[in-house]
């Protein structure tokens, strides 16, 4: 008993030292599965979550990485069937050349707004991510998808062409954010350590989530004391984060304020009902993009 006991212990600790080594892997191909850094990172708690829980059911022999890819690329999926948006999982075999020899597709892969990979089917969108932007190999990009690698060439062979078209056309060209003007005012409020003014913009039953540390009721929360006592200067902000728009944190850092983390306002009937708050996510904007947002 004690033998069985000590193999659970050991592979539960090997479980959080890799999981926490590939979560920031994890997030970027989440979030160009998704579309945005927010819903990235959701999938990445709750595939990680979900593979804890399986954890018994990992085989010898089979990789930790590729099972914890496959079971985020599930999750994914999963959430665009949700949305209604998942288009069926084509498995024709186009004719396409070794995918290992396009570095300037590679590149491009690397380089496009997350938002831009919404346009590409799923399968296409998961290859192109998997095998371009993280750099696996035909073999492991077929095994986490569970695919096979003609499949995924002919994902490749499609989903290349239509991603240089899209990031020919840019990212989103106007800044529509719902109810931007009483964001805005939350925003002035926050910076301003405005706590009263802030509440004022509350609904009554209001919910905040520190994304990894708590999640309770907005009006009793301490979120505003801790806050004040946050070790670094910061301010909020409007900013278009790959391609979407967001409210971003910014901290201060060598004379100038750098993104640091995101930050989910929900609207509801002219009040702010929801905020969730990543804040303790280091890895969240590491390589993301964060531009001005578009004038409308």
């Amino acid at each position: 008993m004690e033998a069985q006991i000590q193999r659970v212990l050991e592979a539960r600790q090997a479980f959080e030292q890799e999981s926490e080594r590939l979560r920031p892997d994890l997030h970027r191909f989440c979030t160009r599965m998704t579309g945005n850094v927010s819903d990235g990172e959701d999938m990445v708690q709750d595939a990680l979550t979900h593979a804890f829980y399986r954890l018994p059911e990992l085989r010898d022999g089979t990789s930790l990485r590729a099972w914890l890819f496959r079971i985020a690329h599930n999750r994914c999926i999963d959430l665009l069937r949700r949305r209604k948006v998942l288009v069926p999982l084509d498995e024709e075999l186009a004719a396409a050349d070794d995918a290992g020899s396009h570095l300037e597709q590679k590149q491009l892969a690397r380089s496009t707004l997350s938002a831009i990979f919404s346009e590409l089917p799923p399968r296409e969108r998961a290859s192109v991510v998997l095998k371009d932007v993280l750099g696996y190999s035909l073999e492991e990009t077929a095994e986490i998808t569970s695919s096979n690698v003609g499949a995924v060439k002919a994902a490749l062979h499609r989903a290349r062409p239509k991603l240089e078209r899209a990031a020919a056309l840019g990212g989103p060209k106007v800044f529509a954010l719902q109810d931007q003007r009483l964001i805005e005012t939350y925003l002035e409020r926050f910076n301003q350590r405005d706590w009263d003014g802030v509440r004022a913009l509350l609904s009554e039953d209001a919910r905040l989530e520190v994304v990894s540390r708590t999640e309770a009721p907005f009006h009793s929360s301490p979120y505003f004391q801790n806050y004040s006592k946050l070790s670094w200067q910061w301010r909020l902000g409007l900013a278009d984060v790959e391609g979407t728009p967001m409210v971003v944190h910014f901290r201060r850092s060598y004379g100038d304020f750098h993104p640091h983390s995101v930050i989910v306002v929900e609207v509801e009937d002219g009040k702010i009902s929801r905020v969730r708050d990543y804040v303790h996510i280091a890895y969240m904007l590491g390589d993301a993009r964060v531009q001005d947002p578009p004038r409308p």
